[in-house]
């Protein structure tokens, strides 16, 4: 049974069920609206070329992080619209997480998995993992420095642990860049679809994604148009 205490405000388990967390909106009777998602996606700017040059397609590269232990990993900076080449592997806390040879995460430390690419797509796979680990897991380091990390890792240990965990079926990349990105994860329950919102800071000291609280929790919604999703197969 889900903690029935304030959804967005103390269950932090609800980031790694999310399914608890409907139990709470029926027993609560709370309606959720969707928000409107017109937050425009940015790329970065492509290299100048000379006039009389033609550019090479692109083809995927890696390059070594300046700091930290990660390895090397992709540095395709195109938006992911479609689906990327992906595994799904359980996590030892239990939820069912998208692993990629490309982005990460490249290192899988008992419970804290880390070390994804410095790309849109890289965050698209941080986002997943990292939210789950914070609040299921108990890994304070999947989130950066902050103190509203720790205001909301201290509440999160009263959470109840909910029986089962969802299945991620699609995402949306609200935006990105080389600093931050927010992802919009896409998460069925019964008739109804339910989102979930992330957002992620770059970490130099590591050369990694980290969630980013400094808004507070992760914002949840209910959405009835899913044709803005990407399909996560």
């Amino acid at each position: 049974m889900a903690d029935e205490r304030d959804p967005l405000g103390r269950n932090w388990k609800l980031w790694g069920g999310i399914l608890a967390f409907i139990l709470a909106i029926v027993v609560l009777g709370i309606v959720l609206v969707p928000k409107p998602t017109t937050t425009a996606q940015s790329t970065p700017n492509p290299p100048a070329t000379a006039p009389s040059q033609t550019s090479p397609p692109a083809t995927p590269a890696t390059a070594a992080p300046r700091t930290g232990d990660c390895p090397a990993l992709s540095t395709d900076t195109t938006f992911p619209h479609d689906s990327p080449a992906t595994e799904w592997k359980r996590h030892p806390a239990g939820m069912l997480l998208p692993v990629s040879t490309e982005h990460g995460p490249a290192k899988q430390d008992g419970d804290f998995w880390r070390c994804f690419s410095h790309t849109p797509t890289g965050a698209v796979f941080a986002g997943a993992t990292l939210s789950f680990e914070f609040s299921s897991a108990g890994i304070l380091d999947a989130a950066a420095e902050s103190p509203q990390r720790e205001t909301l890792y201290a509440e999160q240990q009263n959470a109840t642990t909910p029986e089962e965990y969802p299945v991620i079926t699609g995402y949306r990349v609200m935006n990105s860049s080389e600093s931050a990105a927010s992802i919009e994860y896409l998460l069925p329950y019964g008739d109804q679809n339910m989102t979930l919102r992330i957002n992620l800071i770059w970490d130099k000291k590591v050369s990694d994604w980290r969630v980013d609280l400094t808004t507070g929790a992760p914002a949840t919604n209910v959405v009835t148009d899913t044709s803005a999703f990407t399909s996560w197969k």
